[in-house]
């Protein structure tokens, strides 16, 4: 990370000049590939993260990092901003610092807003986690703002381990995601700490955001090659079940193209994803186009659901090289899968946002490709997901 970020963020970054901002309105516009963040040369956006709070605010924050993606320092910080019309407009509001490890807020940045007390924690209360990291450790950190998103105070460490390092037999945490349920805050992450696994998916619980639970697995396999990674999790209600989504890397094979391709599975309970029938519904998501051809979507996963589209409402998934999502109206089963053009480019780990009061309404927001051959900046688009799956109205 280049010196001098922080301040450049400080300043006020809004919307890209030259852009038209649509009238007011309390709905949601169409539009594709909205700026939201232009950074200067030599930097880049990546692992961009959406929130959404109960007055409708949108929040984004993202990774921002020079062209060296392990690069640390602690300068390094998760800014966020604020959209108040639906992602139209965004203006930066702050950044997320690391306050205890001196390391820095590295990357893989994850936003939630709380529902409910946990703890002395409040409703509305908003907590981030992200991956502060050093040539010595990989920390995932927890910390709250009580002022919608103005401040932040460091919480709780949730995991630590090795130095960041994706080789197989080193010990590092990665990519956390959270999520509540059961009066529970749960943050998944990717875990190389365990010496039967290169790497696996875990999960740790808290119900005050200050102490956590033991590790529970979500994702693992004999082969000890293999590294699922980039835990994504959704609900979909008219299954009573959750989804996971993750990418399995298989080696120097690959699948349908894809060398990090996409798996899923399917679970009554988001705590028992290593349970046998939840295992027994891991399929990877194939597409087979017109012509016969199959393709697999590759790397870095983001699943939301909505009740658009069918009874069973649409799945929807996006990966890390194509612009394209993957939907699916027919409950998960792993034929009914579909690619549709979303509008937004091609990024590293995308997210995804289904408007809470809209739940018609998917916004997809991204920055830079993994290997910096994208555009570098950060940028959102939100559409109806009946226009996506091309049904009328």
């Amino acid at each position: 990370m280049r010196s001098g970020i922080i301040a450049l963020l400080g300043l006020a970054i809004q919307v890209s000049a030259g852009l038209t901002r649509p009238p007011p309105s309390t709905k949601p516009h169409t539009f594709f590939n909205r700026t939201i963040y232009s950074p200067p040369k030599g930097v880049r956006v990546l692992y961009a993260r959406v929130a959404e709070l109960r007055d409708g605010t949108l929040l984004v924050t993202s990774t921002v990092a020079g062209g060296n993606f392990f690069g640390s320092g602690p300068e390094q910080a998760f800014p966020v901003w604020e959209s108040k019309d639906g992602g139209a407009s965004w203006t930066w509001i702050s950044n997320i610092t690391d306050q205890v490890n001196g390391w820095g807020m590295s990357a893989q940045p994850s936003l939630l807003e709380l529902r409910e007390p946990l703890g002395r924690f409040k409703p509305g209360t908003i907590l981030a986690s992200g991956n502060s990291w050093s040539s010595t450790g990989t920390r995932i950190d927890l910390y709250a703002s009580t002022d919608k998103a103005r401040t932040w105070q460091f919480v709780s460490h949730v995991a630590e381990g090795g130095r960041p390092n994706t080789t197989n037999g080193a010990t590092p945490v990665w990519e956390p995601f959270l999520l509540t349920y059961d009066h529970q805050l749960i943050v998944y992450y990717s875990d190389q700490r365990d010496p039967l696994h290169g790497q696996k998916l875990a999960h740790q619980r808290s119900s005050n955001l200050l102490t956590w639970g033991p590790v529970t697995n979500d994702v693992t396999y004999r082969d000890y090659l293999a590294r699922p990674g980039m835990t994504t999790v959704a609900y979909i209600p008219p299954l009573k079940q959750w989804i996971v989504t993750y990418e399995r890397p298989i080696g120097n094979s690959s699948s349908h193209g894809a060398h990090y391709p996409v798996h899923y599975r399917l679970s009554p309970s988001p705590l028992a994803f290593d349970s046998e029938s939840a295992a027994s519904t891991e399929a990877g998501i194939v597409i087979t186009l017109d012509n016969g051809t199959q393709i697999a979507p590759n790397a870095s996963p983001y699943v939301v659901w909505s009740p658009s589209g069918g009874p069973n409402g649409t799945i929807i998934v996006s990966d890390a090289d194509s612009s394209e999502l993957y939907v699916n109206t027919k409950g998960g089963d792993p034929a009914g899968w579909e690619m549709k053009p979303s509008g937004q480019p091609a990024a590293y780990s995308r997210a995804l946002h289904v408007l809470r009061e809209e739940p018609d309404v998917l916004m997809v927001v991204g920055g830079d490709t993994f290997d910096g051959n994208g555009w570098g900046g950060l940028s959102c688009s939100v559409q109806s997901v009946r226009a996506l799956l091309g049904q009328t109205e």
